[in-house]
């Protein structure tokens, strides 16, 4: 995230709680709880945060959750603040440039690939891998751990009981599928931290990791040598 939204949303922490608060040493999933907002507190800072950015709260009632995160508060703030455009003098970077980059940027944001993703599983981040194609092909093979959320099965009342601090990671079977764009779609319409997984099964296979189910197979050499790790 920008240190322009880090700021600001600085300020705004400092304005509910009526002191200095210093962000920089914390990351990304502290609890807003940890640094004293009660429920009532944090929902003051958002309504503030989203009426200084011209925000129609009735229009965009549906697809705002309260944020229990730093990094909820961010993703908030970043998807209604106005981007501060840097002088070219400043950032070195022509307008075209500068929109290149942040292209570039934005799709690190919402896609991941199986290499960090198994690192990220590995690591113990709060993730939670979606399968969402048919539970007939999910009971024929899937990613381990994967739960099978069926795209055209997802609802309102289907993600009611999901958590709300958890990443999810959707996936389908490969590039010539897109049941993970549409399941991504449903889980951000909703209000969720969704990535959609580069290459679907198809390339997690591809570079050598197990699957589950009854055509699962163990960890093997990967079928292609990616140079891309880390």
């Amino acid at each position: 995230m920008s240190d322009a939204v880090k700021d600001k949303v600085a300020e705004y922490l400092e304005a509910a709680l009526g002191g200095p608060v210093d962000l920089a040493p914390l990351p990304d999933d502290t609890a807003l709880s940890s640094l004293g907002l009660d429920s009532l507190l944090t929902i003051s800072v958002l309504v503030t945060l989203l009426e200084d950015c011209g925000v129609d709260l009735g229009e965009h009632a549906d697809s705002l959750v309260t944020p229990s995160t730093l990094e909820d508060l961010y993703a908030i703030a970043n998807r209604f603040m106005a981007p501060e455009e840097p002088a070219a003098e400043e950032s070195g970077l022509s307008r075209e440039q500068r929109s290149q980059l942040d292209y570039y940027q934005e799709k690190l944001a919402y896609e991941i690939d199986s290499a960090d993703l198994q690192a990220a599983l590995d690591d113990g981040q709060d993730i939670v891998v979606v399968d969402g194609r048919s539970s007939e092909n999910y009971a024929e093979e899937h990613i381990p751990g994967a739960v099978s959320i069926p795209h055209r099965s997802i609802s309102q009342e289907s993600l009611a009981g999901l958590s709300r601090t958890s990443l999810y990671v959707a996936y389908c079977d490969g590039i010539g599928c897109n049941a993970s764009t549409k399941t991504a779609i449903k889980f951000a319409s909703a209000g969720f931290r969704v990535k959609e997984l580069i290459g679907g099964l198809d390339w997690w296979k591809r570079d050598g990791h197990a699957t589950e189910g009854e055509a699962g197979r163990h960890a093997g050499h990967a079928l292609v040598s990616c140079g891309c790790a880390g």
